[in-house]
């Protein structure tokens, strides 16, 4: 039996142990550890930025990160070795709407495909001989390409505890709810995972487990930055609060507000376990507001300076105690030499193919951004829903091996967009195509427009080679369109077109984002009036052409582009015409000799030219440059095969846009059309774009001193734009002084 002594002893030790710091987490002979937790919440995740900014400045050291969701993505930025000056960097020149995409990026795109990119509402794959509905879930492909450009320097560790700063990130389990801690495995993977916002990204699966946001469960992991030892942390939440239902303007936004339910009861727990706790203003933002970088970083600055006294006293008990914060400069351009390259995923694709394609070898010396071009390349083959590499050390510690997971895409497709315009009025367009037509490298599409302007165009295109730098094209086009005829700028007529146009051509790429053609061709064009006139033809033409020409598009995006330059540079020969028209004069006599007016129906020579450049000044401005110019030589064909000049959009034969003009408005064998403009966002995806553009019309090139005021005109226009969930929606108002009208043109969608 103990003896009083001991009991007395014991009962001491008890009561002065807690006051003698034995059950102390922080000892008094170092500085506190310091934990940064940071939540999720889209694009008011970058108010982190700013936050991270007064750290650094401070010179205060993190010991863990620890985020979820857009904070898991600046969490581990930051952990992986990048100062906030880098990650403002980043947040302000990356392409937020394409990491929101699953269409390749349009500069990624084999140049000749660039013109029909992104132009269909919905694209679903065919299966099987039927249509494979999507769950409506983005997979992301270059947001897997741009994490792992960001990640490469910390690729091959598989450790999180072992980046500059220890880190863990939060997902959940879709299948149990059950909350993970992601601390280990591929970085990018993970981060992927604890940022798949429910039904608008894809599940990740990581050890066996279908992980979504963390969000939805612990969306400010305080809790877990604790468990790796900090003893005081930094919290900073962008979305606790629910918003109310006026507040609630985008699917990204609804998915966080349902987060926050699971969440609520993890947060105040995780509130009271923060020692600085920071909420930034940002209550008119939403979790989409990417257009929006700038404003929100400001908003995290503005927030830790208002608390910058609990910084400072923070900074004063770690002050000659420990090192301040340290970076090591991550290279721009980081490399690795490659030791052996493994596939996984292919089942319908062919692994020469893919190797062809990527064209990367064992003890090649490639540079993350290599290789994310050439797996962007690979995916805009359309072959794969998406293409992910992982980097594993191998027993050479210079060399990596290269791990491709691939998942496959069916080979066939079904997209349907709708037009409006105001000159061909409503038309839906399908479009039915395969990249792989029986064989590799061989593709086909046939695609209808149905509406008051009818059309339908197939073409196969087939590849020399898996580098694609030598095609074969073969393609028709057959469309029915009624338009007026002008003199003087009043219609004085109508005439009903039926056009037809085959032809066959070789290509070859000259560059990243252009490509030279060269081909044969057959058109026949019929015409009929529909109101008569004092000039009346009516009958067909056919011919052959031979062609030549070159393309370069180097935009950033199809509809109203930021920067980049698109140049067209054609010239056909036109020659067995076989025309069977008629004409009638004005006193209704029926003639079939088009001599008597003038017209020759002989060959002749037609060169066309359009360039135009876009110039990123700011954030928000672009410069706009646009030279058009048309000749027909050894041409006497009247209006039946003149260039068209007018409208705002381009998509006819032989067509010259310019603004204050109507399609059809003036047709001439010869034209030049200089325009200049500037491009304003407003905001989001609303644009503005002022302009204002010359032409000189109806000339030769051997009597340019008999030119006249009559071969001249001006014309100015405000294009109001504005990304729409069907497509680019444009309305546009244009005057010109010589026809004294002010003209108003609405187009939304895609042309066929």
């Amino acid at each position: 039996m103990p003896s009083p002594f001991f009991k007395y002893f014991f009962l001491f030790i008890l009561l002065i142990g807690p006051l003698s710091g034995i059950s102390s987490s922080q000892p008094d002979d170092r500085p506190p550890r310091v934990g940064l937790t940071l939540s999720g919440g889209g694009a008011k995740g970058l108010a982190h930025v700013g936050v991270l900014h007064i750290i650094d400045s401070l010179g205060i050291k993190i010991d863990y990160v620890t985020g979820t969701s857009m904070g898991s993505i600046v969490g581990g930025m930051y952990a992986a070795g990048y100062t906030a000056s880098e990650l403002e960097e980043i947040a302000l020149t990356l392409d937020w709407p394409s990491l929101f995409s699953s269409r390749s990026n349009l500069t990624y795109t084999h140049p000749g495909k660039r013109e029909d990119f992104g132009r269909y509402i919905v694209e679903l794959p065919i299966e099987n001989r039927s249509i494979k509905f999507p769950s409506g879930a983005i997979e992301g492909q270059q947001m897997w390409n741009v994490l792992s450009d960001i990640f490469f320097n910390v690729r091959n560790i598989n450790d999180f505890n072992n980046f500059p700063i220890p880190f863990a990130c939060v997902a959940t389990d879709v299948i149990t709810g059950d909350t993970v801690i992601l601390n280990s495995g591929d970085i990018v993977a993970a981060l992927r995972a604890s940022m798949a916002i429910p039904s608008v990204f894809t599940t990740i699966e990581i050890d066996n487990r279908q992980l979504v946001d963390g969000g939805v469960v612990m969306n400010f992991p305080v809790v877990v930055v604790k468990d790796m030892g900090a003893d005081f942390v930094i919290g900073v939440n962008v979305s606790r609060r629910a918003r109310e239902d006026h507040n609630l303007k985008t699917p990204l936004e609804i998915m966080y507000q349902m987060g926050t339910y699971l969440d609520a009861r993890n947060f105040e727990k995780n509130r009271k376990l923060t020692d600085i706790y920071l909420e930034p203003d940002l209550d008119e933002f939403t979790a989409a507001s990417f257009n929006n970088v700038q404003e929100i970083i400001e908003r995290g600055k503005q927030i830790a300076r208002k608390n910058i006294d609990q910084f400072l006293e923070l900074k004063e008990m770690s002050v000659d105690r420990r090192p301040a914060a340290q970076f090591t400069p991550i290279p721009e351009d980081q490399k690795i030499v490659v030791d052996s390259i493994w596939f996984k995923g292919l089942h319908n694709i062919r692994p020469w193919f893919v190797r062809n394609a990527l064209d990367i070898s064992k003890g090649d010396t490639i540079s993350s951004l290599k290789l994310n071009s050439r797996i962007n390349r690979l995916y805009a083959s359309g072959y794969f829903n998406r293409i992910i590499y992982n980097l594993l050390p191998s027993e050479d510690e210079s060399k990596s091996i290269v791990i491709f997971d691939f998942d496959e895409n069916p080979f066939g497709s079904l997209g349907v967009a709708i037009h409006y315009s105001s000159f061909t009025g409503v038309g839906i367009i399908g479009n039915l195509a395969t990249n792989k037509l029986f064989f590799y490298n061989v593709g086909g599409y046939l695609k209808a427009q149905l509406g008051e302007k009818p059309a339908i165009k197939g073409g196969v295109n087939f590849f020399t080679s898996d580098r694609q730098n030598n095609w074969f094209n073969i393609e028709s086009l057959a469309r029915y369109l009624v338009f007026p005829v002008y003199d003087e700028f009043e219609i004085i007529g109508e005439y009903r077109q039926r056009y037809f146009r085959a032809e066959t051509s070789w290509n070859r790429l000259t560059g990243q984002n252009s490509y030279f053609s060269l081909g044969l061709g057959y058109y026949y064009q019929g015409l009929n009036p529909n109101i008569r006139t004092d000039f009346s033809v009516r009958g067909n033409n056919h011919s052959n052409e031979v062609f030549a020409g070159w393309r370069l598009n180097s935009l950033d995006r199809q509809a109203f582009p930021r920067s980049g330059v698109k140049l067209n540079i054609h010239s056909t020969y036109f020659f067995n015409q076989k025309p069977s028209y008629s004409y009638t004069n004005p006193q209704g006599d029926v003639t079939s000799d088009l001599s008597e007016v003038g017209i020759k129906m002989e060959n002749y020579l037609q060169f066309s030219f359009n360039w135009e450049s876009w110039l990123r000044v700011s954030q928000r401005l672009s410069s706009f440059n646009q030279l058009q110019m048309g000749y027909n030589y050894q041409y006497q064909q009247s209006f039946i095969n003149n260039f068209n000049m007018g409208g705002t959009y381009p998509f006819l034969k032989n067509q010259i846009v310019f603004a204050g003009l109507n399609e059809y408005e003036i047709l001439t064998k010869s034209a030049v059309v200089g325009t200049m403009g500037w491009q304003y966002n407003v905001w989001d995806e609303f644009m503005i774009t002022p302009t204002v553009n010359a032409a000189l019309y109806d000339f030769d090139l051997g009597s340019l001193n008999d030119l006249s005021g009559d071969n001249f005109i001006l014309g100015t226009g405000l294009k109001i734009g504005y990304f729409s969930a069907v497509g680019p929606l444009e309305v546009t108002f244009s005057y010109s002084p010589q026809t004294r009208k002010i003209l108003a043109y609405i187009n939304l969608g895609w042309t066929f």
